[in-house]
């Protein structure tokens, strides 16, 4: 199976191959149809995206050339224009990776549709004939209205107002957008890393990844820090302090947020901590769980109509908005949230989080291993084989489970105490340890 958890993703040159975006894209269209292809900015997404042209021409379909927009850009130009679109990114892996993704009405294709494409591939490029092949048309406005959608969301005049200056880290494609968005918002912005391509630092928005960036907040004396990964699906939300105000504390902050507007269910998924289950229900909603992935996200939503969904590793979903995780409404909303209550390093005190560990694990061959954990390990909680293996207590949890992007095994822990999250999670690293032969 090509598919993982989103889209196609793996090492540039041995899976990822523009053959290999040529023929997805040719099974992917439809013979006088039209699809949407744009990429991020890394070293081999602009011949991918090139190669993934070709195959949708090939085939006899017309393609809309974006040229280097983020993914939620991509995903509401499909949304709006009710036409499949092709993503050329590998998110946040390192440089070396790159992937396809594939979008219909804002959001990945289902795992179904996956599995025709990827049948079609097997048996081969199907070729218009020569005189049936499809153009290809440049259409550069589909950043214009992924801004104007974003402002229409969020009080505009109230972050104008507020005059806040803010530090921005793209680091990738976001810088296409993020820099434009946060000006016509009022901001004062100051942009690193956010020219040319390839990447100034590693594209995961974590803490180390991001420590130039504090310094640079701490430096300029600015409100907020703001940094995406190499696609902009994800903002990771830095404090006056040029410290982050953590994975939970951020999506508690952010589910709070929305659900002061609107009650009702928040889909979250079985990585999502104690605090975020505590924020729901301290605020009048429902929490759904599904399994890991912002497609799973986003087709629950509509399923339950839900208010608002994400996981914690900074992608939101937000009502209303794009039906994938949007890098760009998720900093608009951040300084929403700085404009109505001041001071994030404040805020931030407001939500207690619980001593957690989130580890990873390289394996070779996971489903191998997590058959040999799903058998060997029993820690007396209530099992959830939603995603992996989730054990749940009253007290915590423990969630073992392989990752759909990368050649890992994740460890996901969270307790109330420090003491037996250390017990438990040692019982959980042994196990998989020995399922992989480590």
């Amino acid at each position: 199976m090509l598919f993982g958890t989103s889209g196609i993703r793996d090492h540039y040159g041995t899976i990822i191959t523009p053959h290999l975006a040529m023929g997805i894209a040719s099974s992917f269209a439809s013979a006088k149809g039209e699809v949407a292809v744009a990429s991020d900015l890394r070293e081999t997404s602009e011949l991918l995206r090139h190669a993934a042209i070709s195959g949708i021409v090939s085939r006899g379909a017309n393609a809309i050339d974006l040229g280097c927009v983020p993914t939620p850009t991509l995903a509401f130009f499909t949304q709006a224009r009710k036409i499949p679109g092709m993503m050329i990114t590998a998110s946040h892996n390192p440089s070396e990776y790159n992937g396809l993704k594939l979008y219909r009405d804002g959001h990945e294709i289902s795992k179904n549709e996956e599995e025709e494409v990827e049948k079609k591939y097997g048996n081969g490029m199907e070729l218009a004939k020569w005189d049936e092949v499809g153009k290809v048309r440049e259409c550069d406005g589909a950043i214009r209205e992924h801004i104007e959608l974003v402002k229409g969301m969020v009080d505009a005049e109230r972050i104008k107002k507020a005059k806040i200056k803010v530090v921005l880290d793209c680091n990738g494609v976001g810088s296409a957008i993020a820099p434009r968005l946060l000006s016509e918002l009022g901001c004062t912005v100051i942009s690193m890393n956010s020219a040319g391509l390839g990447f100034y630092r590693p594209s995961e928005p974590n803490a180390e990844n991001l420590s130039e960036l504090g310094k640079m907040v701490r430096a300029c004396g600015a409100q907020i820090g703001i940094g995406h990964d190499g696609d902009a699906d994800r903002a990771i939300i830095l404090d006056e302090n040029g410290e982050m105000l953590g994975l939970d504390a951020q999506f508690a902050m952010a589910i709070e947020h929305e659900l002061v507007r609107h009650k009702g269910v928040v889909v979250n998924t079985v990585e999502a901590s104690l605090l975020v289950k505590e924020t729901i229900e301290k605020n009048g909603g429902k929490s759904v769980q599904v399994a890991v992935g912002s497609t799973n996200v986003s087709v629950e939503m509509e399923k339950q109509k839900a208010v608002f969904g994400g996981e914690p590793a900074g992608e939101y979903v937000f009502r209303g908005g794009v039906n994938t995780p949007d890098g760009m409404m998720a900093a608009a909303k951040f300084l929403e949230i700085f404009s109505e209550q001041g001071s994030l390093a404040k805020l931030k005190k407001k939500y207690k989080t619980y001593p957690i560990v989130r580890e990873k694990f390289k394996c070779a061959d996971r489903k191998a291993a997590m058959e040999k954990i799903m058998k060997g390990l029993s820690l007396g909680g209530k099992r959830n084989t939603i995603d992996g293996l989730r054990e749940d207590f009253d007290d915590g949890f423990v969630l073992v489970r392989p990752s759909g992007t990368e050649h890992i095994i994740r460890l996901t822990a969270e307790f109330s105490e420090r003491k037996r999250l250390e017990e438990m999670a040692a019982k959980a690293r042994d196990a998989i340890k020995g399922a992989i032969g480590s």
